[in-house]
Formats: structure tokens, C-alpha cells, sequence
């Protein structure tokens, strides 16, 4: 694994992930704005309403005693199955001990860009899905199996116990667990393949000026791909001279 205080593994741990806690998170309604923009409206319209009643019953019984207080502030609590989307960094320790769900990845790792990729992987812009593309793929598959495993290791402790996983629970890790490893498999195919294939061409045509400008094929890279073009147009002068 890359080291903790590598600039290129931070950047890339900072992908978004969505994930679902699996109880109520107290204090934590900020994470998700739509849920704390609903209980604030909600708490507001029960505070209107508790007022309303109570200047009604003041007024049946004759009184103007407003030294009731009333209305109750909203939760700050995030409900359990919400969806929030934070970095990877943020979710791991959570993870690992089963406060959250997670069951899709990110959209430019999902079933559509895999599609793409294989069709044509030499065509799509990576840089512009994520700059750290292939780090954050493994670093993402890496955090999948260490839940997986984690959720396991959990369930062989408490095999014995009423508080073992329910079924629903084994079929979402089984889930993720194959998530993660045909994500590990299409990026080794893609970095493998025909994008390395193009690279290594393109560093050759690096060295001729009259051959097309790589500048758009630059474009295009990740930060890895970009510097092993960088390190084949290094190796190819070495040889020419």
C-alpha cells in the first residue's frame, strides 16, 4: 500500500463515497442537507402549530400566562438508511465496524464506464473522471475487502450469538465483496491493455517534431498513465542518443 503521507494517496482517498449508516448517528444531521433542511421546516411548523394551541386554550380559559415555553427544537440525529456522501478517509474507520452500508461505487467505477472502457478504453478521459483514476480504484477495492473481512471476522465472534448478521445484511457484503473484485479486475485490464499500448507509441512521437502534438493525448491521462509517458519519452531519448 502507498505510503500515509504520499500527497498522490491522500488526494486520492479524498473520492466520494455514498454510504447509508445503519442506525440513527446522533448529533450528525449536518452530513446529509436535504434531511436537516426537512427537520428544521418540520420543527418549525410544530412549534407554529404547539403556539396556535396554546394561544387557543388561553383564550377558552380566559388567561395570557406566556411563561409556557413551547416547541421542542428538531432532531440533530441522522436517520438510519440516509443517504450521505463523504471521503474515503472520513468512512473507513466506520466501516470497519459496521456503522455504515455501502452498495454502489462511484459512477465513473460503475457497470457503464467498465463497458466503456473495454469498447474503447483508448478514447475516454480518465483525467476528467478522476486524476488519481487507477490509486483510488485500488485504494477503493482495497477498502471494500478490509469491510467485507471486517464484517466476517465480526460474525465468527458472535456466530453464537442472537446478534448475528441477518440475511440481508450477508447478501449486501457478498454484494460489495464482488463490487470490489471486478473493479480490481477492469482496472488491471485498463491499465494493462490498450491505453499502456497507445501510451508507450505516444512517447515516441514525443521525440519527433513533426509528428502529431501529444498534447491531447496528455489531456486524457491519469497521473500515473502521465508519468510513465513522462518516464517512456525519458527512456526512449536515453536510447536515441
Amino acid at each position: 500500500m502507498p505510503s500515509y503521507y504520499n500527497i498522490d494517496t491522500i488526494l486520492a482517498e479524498e473520492e466520494l463515497i455514498v454510504a447509508r449508516p445503519a442506525f440513527d448517528f446522533a448529533l450528525l444531521s449536518h452530513l446529509d442537507p436535504d434531511s436537516h433542511r426537512l427537520a428544521t421546516s418540520t420543527s418549525s411548523a410544530g412549534r407554529k402549530r404547539a403556539r396556535d394551541d396554546t394561544d387557543k386554550e388561553n383564550a377558552l380559559n380566559g388567561t395570557t400566562d406566556k411563561s409556557k415555553s413551547v416547541g421542542g427544537g428538531g432532531s440533530h440525529a441522522l436517520p438510519a438508511g440516509t443517504k450521505i456522501k463523504m471521503p474515503m478517509w472520513a468512512l473507513e474507520r466506520w466501516a470497519m465496524l459496521g456503522f455504515i452500508r455501502i452498495s454502489s461505487l462511484p459512477k465513473h467505477y460503475g457497470k457503464r464506464m467498465k463497458e466503456r472502457l473495454e469498447a474503447d478504453p483508448v478514447s475516454v478521459d480518465l483525467r476528467s473522471k478522476n486524476e488519481h483514476y487507477f490509486l483510488t480504484g485500488l485504494l477503493l477495492t482495497s477498502f471494500l475487502h478490509r469491510t467485507v473481512h471486517a464484517f466476517q471476522k465480526s460474525q465468527r465472534r458472535k456466530s453464537k450469538s442472537r446478534s448475528s448478521a441477518n440475511n440481508a445484511q450477508k447478501v449486501a457484503m457478498e454484494n460489495i465483496s464482488l463490487l470490489a473484485t471486478s473493479l480490481q479486475q477492469s482496472l488491471l485490464t485498463t491499465m494493462m491493455g490498450d491505453r499502456l499500448c497507445r501510451n508507450f507509441d505516444w512517447t515516441l512521437s514525443a521525440l519527433d517534431s513533426m509528428e502529431d502534438d501529444v498534447s491531447g493525448h496528455l489531456l486524457k491521462l491519469s497521473v500515473l498513465e502521465k508519468s510513465m509517458f513522462e518516464r517512456g519519452v525519458e527512456a526512449s531519448g536515453a536510447v536515441g542518443e
